[in-house]
């Protein structure tokens, strides 16, 4: 395609990068263990996170209940814990937290075989507000995305975001006080945590992972506080990115705002201190996906939900991603409607399933867009329904995953439109889960995965008439694509797991 083909041509070269780097070939959870060893060694391990990997809370009848976190990510970070044995520090939000924890805030987990300690940090409500839905959601989100959506940049977020990282620095401090560590911090929620952890304990090695995009340096600048947030990640010994395109652009925001120079094999030097900034795509746990796609309880929701919705004999297109103003889903509507007006004879047999949660419901920004969603959906809805027959079907709910697996197998077309991603783990999720190597993924160039993935047939969501004859190619069966084309792209997939991520970043520790 005309738009997607730099993308594609960069993907190709992409596997034979990622299989060069290392000696370990990492797809597995059990083939972490001895990396880790090798890597970690005797070295205090810690994780930090706002999310906690295992969640306490009140049941019905007042007894207290544990759940694990959901997610790939967490599921492998989970594993890594359990095979070094360390230390998870994360927000305590759960409302039974406390009282399972000791006066330290510490607990044993997994529930059902200890193996590590999760170290809980207690939050003042109103900072936990100002922190998370003020500055990490209204100034640095909107911020890494490229300011589709302006940044909110206020003093009292940012001074709550600062206390927030401050009383994580202690709680790490707590933990590893002048030993030798290895310290793993996830994402923007702690751009000044890396500084403030150095100069408590100057031992530790400092590991950072950057899970959204990075702006051009020009939106960045606009941030209040982006000398600041440069000089926090940049007291990190490596800090990684999804792409190459968000590693360019954090040197160069570093280049500019904070005087550093590139140094050797491509690091960052300010002449006392060097930091490597390197791509490190982020993927999925590719077997688990594809045998729970494959079983009975996933066989039983593809049933209910084709019945539920009335998908036989349908075009089933399908959006599935948590609301929000990056994913496009507006676009991807205004797609729909599109098609539907220049194509009557899909009226009746199109079936577009929007699947996704809302999220962040405190934020003007987030009740404005689903307040917009759902007048698109009505207005689609009223003009183009067939009898009973809707062609927008809304499912605005936390989906169990054998439903959200159920959903992939279900569709012609996933559909990933986003306006900007740092990788998007739909598109893999969807590879994974198509065992007959069927479906269509239609896949945004502004996603990391189209930069990743070969063979990915990708697009603008910006461009609305293509957006909808791209899509009405694929009803028709038209267009380029093969089962050979989803079976190298879910080949990559699984030779490229959460895991194997995991183990890229470990691997640019020196042995202990």
């Amino acid at each position: 395609m005309e738009q997607g083909s730099s993308s594609r041509k960069r993907a190709s070269a992409l596997p034979m990068e990622r299989q060069a780097r290392g000696s370990h070939p990492v797809q597995s959870r059990s083939d972490l263990d001895s990396l880790i060893q090798e890597r970690v060694g005797d070295r205090r391990f810690v994780i930090v996170s706002n999310r906690e990997p295992f969640v306490h809370s009140y049941g019905p009848d007042g007894g207290i209940e544990v759940r694990a976190a959901v997610g790939g990510l967490t599921i492998a970070l989970n594993a890594a814990m359990q095979a070094a044995g360390g230390t998870w520090v994360a927000h305590g939000g759960g409302d039974a937290d406390r009282e399972s924890a000791d006066a330290q805030g510490r607990v044993m987990v997994p529930p059902e075989r200890p193996t590590y300690e999760l170290r809980r940090v207690w939050l003042e409500s109103g900072d936990a507000d100002l922190y998370y839905n003020g500055c990490a959601n209204q100034a640095l989100w909107p911020l890494c995305h490229n300011a589709f959506t302006k940044p909110v940049f206020r003093e009292d977020h940012w001074q709550a975001y600062r206390r927030v990282n401050q009383s994580f620095a202690d709680a790490v401090a707590e933990v590893i006080g002048d030993s030798e560590a290895v310290v793993f911090i996830q994402d923007y929620h702690f751009a000044l945590l890396p500084k403030m952890i150095r100069s408590r304990c100057p031992r530790a090695t400092l590991l950072h992972f950057w899970h959204i995009p990075w702006p051009v340096p020009d939106v960045f600048e606009i941030c209040p506080w982006s000398e600041e947030i440069l000089e926090g990640l940049l007291s990190n010994d490596v800090f990684g990115l999804h792409t190459p395109k968000f590693v360019r652009r954090f040197q160069e925001s570093a280049y500019a705002g904070a005087n550093w120079k590139r140094g050797r094999n491509g690091r960052l030097t300010n002449g006392s201190r060097e930091v490597g900034v390197r791509e490190f795509p982020i993927s999925i746990d590719y077997e688990s996906i594809s045998a729970k796609a494959a079983a009975k309880a996933c066989d039983d929701a593809v049933e209910r939900l084709s019945q539920r919705f009335g998908l036989e004999d349908s075009f089933v297109v399908l959006g599935l991603d948590r609301i929000d103003y990056t994913k496009g889903v507006i676009e991807r509507l205004l797609a729909i409607e599109r098609l539907l007006e220049c194509h009557p004879e899909l009226r009746g047999r199109l079936k577009y399933l929007h699947a996704g949660a809302p999220s962040r419901a405190g934020i003007p920004a987030y009740r404005d867009l689903n307040a917009a969603i759902d007048a698109l959906e009505k207005r689609i809805n009223a003009t183009y329904r067939t009898g009973s027959s809707l062609p927008v079907v809304s499912i605005k709910r936390q989906l169990h995953e054998d439903e959200v697996l159920a959903l992939y197998r279900l569709a012609d077309v996933c559909v990933v439109s986003s306006l900007d991603d740092g990788m998007n783990l739909v598109a893999k999720e969807f590879l994974a889960a198509r065992n007959d190597e069927r479906g269509r993924l239609l896949l945004s160039e502004f996603t990391g995965a189209a930069w990743e993935l070969p063979n990915a047939e990708t697009f603008n969501p910006f461009a609305t008439d293509d957006f909808a004859r791209r899509l009405y190619a694929i009803s028709t069966g038209d267009g380029d694509h093969s089962s050979e084309r989803i079976r190298k792209m879910r080949e990559h997939v699984k030779n490229h797991t959460v895991y194997g991520w995991f183990a890229d970043i470990l691997e640019t520790l020196p042995p202990a």
